[in-house]
């Protein structure tokens, strides 16, 4: 079945005259129907500026079809919840299902949800797929008058999160009898009131910016990456006194950590700890998932420790499902999210900043940490395109398209994986192209050992590309 609505992560789409109110109220229906009458919905709202019209117009539509429907706040203050909290909570509370308003890392103009099942998981693409049907056919069940079900509201999400997360970890959490010294930044998004209580509860001493609220994340863009975290990178090469560094995304199920040396670190090296330490508590099961996209650095040291890597597509539903299937103590990507199957089945930015801060306590600070991975070069690139492009790009042989643009440069095709977009391996590296399940957008990924060949394949490819009529446009 063809999905209409939902992308690879959800529904992400630009609020406009063709995709607003009326549409986010047939959704909201659409999901009531699928769930059934009665069903018991938590919904929550990140910080974006068209996040709480969505909410309401959502709200609307579940209870036209006699969901049962409870709102999620931050606390009494504060109406906004991070994606981890939604996830967890839809948990903790047994529900039918939970609602997060956001589009995520995504620029201010985007809004989407994400759907979470009683686990903490995600909704998988067949259920998705099965309200995708019944909002393109308009088929919804809607109830009488007198069944329609008052609105509840639960005021205390970050405070249930939290407690739970504090329940799970050794506080206080301190480095050789010291409080760790940690600056914040959620990016004018959800994690602003959630993050700072969480760190100051394990103990640590907090400093925050970004940390106001705000839909049009004036502080920086959304998304935790490199360019966009240069005013906390710069804080922490010119303060001695930190000692970690931890940014977030929109909705807070992404984290990003720099070291004392304002080095930004990448999300699977992260993962490789996270692992590791994992092993030598042996706890859970010799298994970790993550996306084609990770490092080989994962296999190269956790092979020998006795853990499988299990590969799949990029997103944190796909890890999530193959968590379940192989019992895996942990999944995670290369973008920073982390998905504990000890806690819930979703991302949980919070938790693993948690459980982050007690290795450090535990073992030493970020950087000597990472002294013993191996630390090969991944660059990522992105060609923000537009749809038409992306369905040109199905016509394309991307495994031929790759394999010459290493010939060219000398080097031997090794074999080809095709679990999400086209990845040809080589000796000592990769070349990965896929479109992104988010924007319209084409993603390059590169590993290999030398940064100037790195550049010149990923420049080669957008050539190539390009010459098949794939440019990037100014969005």
């Amino acid at each position: 079945m063809t999905k209409t609505i939902f992308g690879t992560c959800g529904i992400r789409r630009k609020f406009g005259n063709d995709f607003s109110g009326p549409q986010w109220l047939e959704i909201g229906m659409a999901i009531g129907t699928y769930l059934g009458k009665n069903s018991v919905v938590l919904i929550g709202r990140d910080t974006r500026q068209t996040a709480e019209l969505v909410q309401h117009a959502l709200i609307s539509g579940l209870l036209s079809c006699g969901c049962d429907v409870h709102v999620l706040q931050g606390s009494a203050e504060s109406p906004y919840v991070t994606t981890s909290t939604i996830a967890y909570a839809t948990k903790h509370f047994q529900a039918s299902a939970g609602i997060q308003v956001t589009a995520s890392h995504n620029t201010p103009e985007y809004i989407g949800i994400k759907i979470w099942q009683n686990s903490g998981m995600g909704f998988t693409p067949a259920q998705e797929e099965a309200i995708d049907a019944i909002y393109a056919s308009k088929t919804f069940r809607l109830v009488q008058w007198n069944e329609i079900l008052k609105i509840k509201t639960i005021l205390n999400a970050n405070e249930i999160h939290v407690k739970a997360i504090l329940e799970r970890v050794h506080a206080p959490i301190t480095f050789k009898g010291e409080k760790i010294a940690v600056v914040i930044d959620p990016g004018n998004g959800a994690a602003c009131e959630i993050a700072p209580n969480l760190l100051q509860k394990l103990g640590a001493n907090v400093i925050t910016i970004n940390a106001q609220p705000d839909g049009m994340f004036p502080g920086r863009d959304s998304e935790p990456n490199e360019e966009n975290l240069r005013t906390i990178l710069r804080m922490m090469r010119n303060d001695s006194e930190m000692s970690l560094g931890i940014a977030y995304d929109g909705d807070a199920d992404r984290v990003r950590f720099i070291d004392r040396k304002g080095k930004l670190v990448e999300g699977d090296r992260i993962l490789l700890l996270l692992a590791m330490h994992l092993t030598s508590k042996e706890k859970g099961s010799p298994f970790i998932v993550t996306p084609v996209n990770s490092c080989t650095a994962l296999e190269e040291v956790l092979n020998k420790r006795g853990i499988n890597v299990s590969r799949t597509r990029i997103g944190d539903i796909p890890v999530a499902i193959r968590i379940q299937e192989i019992n895996a103590m942990l999944g995670g990507e290369i973008s920073g999210t982390y998905t504990w199957p000890e806690f819930h089945l979703g991302p949980d930015a919070l938790y693993t900043t948690a459980k982050l801060l007690e290795i450090i306590a535990d073992k030493g600070m970020l950087e000597k940490l990472l002294e013993s991975i191996p630390e090969y070069l991944v660059a990522h690139d992105t060609i923000d395109t537009t749809e038409e492009a992306i369905k040109r790009l199905q016509g394309i042989d991307l495994e031929q398209l790759i394999k010459a643009v290493l010939a060219n440069e000398g080097i031997n095709a090794m074999g080809t994986n095709k679990t999400d977009g086209v990845l040809v391996r080589f000796g000592g590296g990769f070349l990965l192209v896929r479109p992104s399940g988010t924007s319209p957008a084409i993603r390059l990924t590169c590993e290999h050992e030398d940064p100037v060949m790195v550049k010149k394949l990923l420049e080669a490819t957008k050539e190539r590309l390009a010459r098949d009529g794939i440019k990037a446009v100014h969005m």
